[in-house]
C-alpha cells in the first residue's frame, strides 16, 4: 500500500518543472488541498496538471478539520495542518513552513531531497540529476544551502558507485 502525502504548491510547481510527477504518483496516495489548488491559479502547465488529475481521481481532495498551524500561506497552512492531522508526508518547498511543520511532528520532504532518492534507487540517472539540479539552481527559486547538499550526497552516491 502506497504511504499518504500532501503537498505545497511550491513542490509541486518543482514537481512538474523537474518532471517528477508520475514518480510522485507511483510512490505515494496524493492529497491536495483546495487552497494550494487555488494558489497555482487556472490556465498555466502546474495547475493545469494538478486539474487533470484531480480530475481522473489520481490525486485526491481534502481539507483539514483544524488549524493548529496559524501561520504562513494558506496553502502551507493547510497542507501542513492536513499532514498534522492525517500523519501524512509532507513534500514542501518553503523552508520556514518546512521547519515548522517539521517541528510540529510533520514528517517532511523537499523536492531536491525526493529527486536525490530517486537517483539513490536508481530510478534517474546521474544525467538527469545532475541536468535537474541545474535547472533547479538557475531557477533560484529554493534554498542554496539545500542544493548544495543535493550536490554533495549525489557526488557521495556516484563516488561510492564507482567503487
Amino acid at each position: 500500500m502506497k504511504r499518504g502525502a500532501t503537498f505545497d504548491s511550491s513542490f509541486w510547481v518543482h514537481a512538474v518543472y523537474l518532471d517528477l510527477v508520475d514518480f510522485l504518483l507511483s510512490d505515494f496516495e496524493l492529497v491536495c488541498t483546495k487552497a494550494v489548488e487555488k494558489e497555482l491559479g487556472r490556465d498555466n502547465p502546474t495547475s493545469l496538471r494538478l486539474k487533470a488529475l484531480l480530475a481522473d481521481r489520481s490525486i485526491k481532495q481534502a481539507a483539514p478539520k483544524s488549524e493548529k498551524i496559524k501561520l504562513y500561506g494558506d496553502g502551507e497552512r493547510a497542507t501542513i495542518n492536513l499532514a498534522l492531522e492525517r500523519k501524512l508526508l509532507l513534500l514542501i518547498d518553503d523552508w520556514r513552513p518546512y521547519e515548522a511543520a517539521q517541528a510540529a511532528g510533520v514528517e517532511v520532504v523537499n523536492s531536491l531531497a525526493y529527486l536525490v532518492g530517486l537517483y539513490e534507487q536508481k530510478r534517474i540517472t546521474s544525467e538527469t540529476v545532475l541536468n535537474a539540479l541545474a535547472r533547479i539552481t538557475r531557477r533560484r527559486t529554493l534554498r542554496p544551502e539545500w542544493i548544495q547538499s543535493a550536490v554533495r550526497i549525489v557526488s557521495e552516491i556516484r563516488r561510492k558507485g564507482e567503487n
